[in-house]
């Protein structure tokens, strides 16, 4: 009887293992492939947004002194190339798509070597 007791305790400990850390693999994915963007996000995205896993970017909106027009219609999105800022890092603006669904994303600046 204590024999089926362990192997079952064991049982649901590795599966609670494996649930951590394919928790903490999505998060991780959702996190790049989302970070710096400058809207709110829906769903899952959004939720991981507001609760500070997926940092949020600071591209200027239209009206703003640092807007630049680029004429760029591409979806009805108006993502200027400006100036922005995500993490405390200086970067720039750039339209990007994931998941057939087009947003502004600040990418910080790579400074070359």
């Amino acid at each position: 009887m204590g024999l089926k007791k362990t192997l079952v305790f064991c049982c649901l400990i590795g599966l609670l293992i494996l649930g951590v850390a394919s928790a903490t693999a999505f998060v991780k994915s959702t996190a790049i492939e989302y970070g710096g963007a400058c809207d709110s996000l829906d769903g899952v995205p959004g939720l991981l947004q507001s609760s500070g896993f997926v940092p949020r970017g600071t591209c200027p909106k239209p009206g703003d002194p640092d807007h630049l027009n680029t004429g760029d219609s591409d979806h009805d999105i108006d993502c200027n190339r400006g100036p922005c800022e995500v993490h405390g890092k200086d970067g720039h603006c750039v339209k990007n798509l994931v998941h057939k669904k087009h947003y502004c994303q600040c990418v910080p600046n790579k400074i070359s070597r």
